[in-house]
């Protein structure tokens, strides 16, 4: 017989997060569930990570196809960085992995670091509302629920913080997330890297990603993509979400996005095309090796509906 819900089973008696001492009765269709999501993050992303919507509120995510390949390269590598256009979900796809890695392991400590305190309370106030329409008998209970940190019964974490000369430390995770990298001032990331890469690099199941819009050449985020772009660095894997690879973009979207980019240097490339700087060029990797302007490649994938086109950015 199924028993009645303990005042003890919630925390602060909020029912949407179980505790430790939390009891379920499991059926063959629940567990079979919670072996498929542990197995398959875009699983877990499609069939139960709700995110809020401007139109619709709360939603279960529709994962777009290049949102589904980085999902999986953030499974499968160590290092990643992520050069990606302006509301394409990155920061999304990073709560998805942060939430789904500490909901099915045990004792492992992810750390977010975002460039303004802001974004990095924004980001795990995503991660609190997504992990509270899970149902109870998928996540673990919890044990500490904050603004700056959440700690499952299962021992894993979530944490954030700002980027600073001496975030992180002397502490240790198993996951460092860098959100908008690029936009870090050039003195703090530095430092930060020098302090933090020692803390990570520690375990060999230590794991980095990177994710950022571009700003500018020089900058730490810029050097780490291009080198391994060009295969100098080739212990981190690249990945690339462009503007057109999300469904719903296509020239009227581009040139109403164009006329709202009036502001004192705001430009179409700087904000969506995934350009570091000024004319950027693009090697198509064709048989013809041509080398064209962004706006001719834009005009080429529109003509093919943006598909099955390879290409290398070249700064």
């Amino acid at each position: 017989m199924k028993r009645a819900p303990l005042k003890s089973d919630y925390y602060l008696g909020d029912e949407s997060l179980p505790t430790p001492d939390a009891k379920f009765q499991y059926t063959p269709k629940m567990v079979k569930e919670i072996k498929k999501c542990s197995d398959k993050i875009d699983y877990f992303a499609s069939n139960y990570f709700y995110i809020t919507t401007l139109e619709r509120g709360k939603e279960l995510i529709n994962l777009y196809a290049p949102q589904k390949r980085l999902l999986k390269s953030l499974d499968k590598h160590r290092f990643l960085i992520l050069l990606a256009s302006r509301q394409v979900g990155k920061t999304t796809l990073m709560s998805i992995y942060s939430l789904w890695h500490t909901c099915f392991n045990n004792d492992k400590r992810v750390l977010i670091v975002a460039n303004k305190e802001d974004t990095a309370i924004m980001i795990l106030r995503r991660i609190r509302m997504a992990y509270e329409q899970l149902p109870n008998w998928l996540k673990p209970g919890v044990k500490q629920y904050g603004k700056t940190e959440i700690v499952f019964a299962n021992d894993s974490s979530i944490n954030i913080s700002t980027t600073t000369a001496t975030a992180a430390r002397g502490e240790s995770c198993n996951i460092l997330i860098i959100d908008e990298m690029a936009f870090i001032a050039d003195h703090i990331i530095k430092e930060f890297w020098n302090s933090v890469i020692p803390v990570v690099s520690s375990a060999l199941s230590t794991k980095i990603f990177i994710v950022s819009t571009p700003n500018g050449t020089g900058n730490l985020f810029h050097e780490i993509y291009t080198g391994a772009e060009r295969g100098k660095l080739t212990q981190w894997h690249h990945e690339r979400i462009d503007w057109w690879e999300i469904p719903g973009r296509g020239k009227k979207w581009k040139l109403a996005m164009e006329e709202a980019l009036i502001g004192e240097g705001k430009n179409f490339d700087q904000e969506f095309g995934n350009c570091a700087s000024g004319q950027s060029i693009i090697s198509i990797n064709n048989n013809l090796k041509t080398e064209i302007t962004l706006e001719k490649l834009w005009q080429i994938l529109s003509e093919n509906d943006g598909q099955n086109s390879k290409y290398l950015y070249e700064t």
